[in-house]
């Protein structure tokens, strides 16, 4: 019997971590933006902005874990699910 039965594409996983990527250093840019902000409009802007980019993750972490349960042994899949979980710590709100 086939092991790969579930092959994730190494572009998915690649792209997947860029996204989580992208969104650990936009979370960190808009708290030190948010801890220097004196304008209420802007400041609420940022906040859905972090709010949404924290949703993402959390996708982002579902769809790892589940990739993970099919195929543990995959390494790829194993760094995209660290990365996520340590994605977590960029989250202020």
């Amino acid at each position: 019997m086939n092991n790969n039965l579930f092959p994730y594409s190494e572009s998915i996983v690649f792209s997947l971590c860029k996204e989580i990527e992208y969104i650990k250093n936009r979370s960190t840019n808009i708290n030190s933006s948010l801890k220097t902000c004196h304008n209420k409009t802007l400041s609420k802007r940022l906040k859905i902005e972090l709010d949404k980019l924290n949703k993402n993750r959390i996708k982002i972490l579902y769809i790892a874990e589940s990739m993970f349960r099919i195929n543990s042994q995959d390494l790829s899949l194993e760094f995209l699910l660290e990365l996520t979980k340590r994605s977590n710590s960029f989250q202020e709100i």
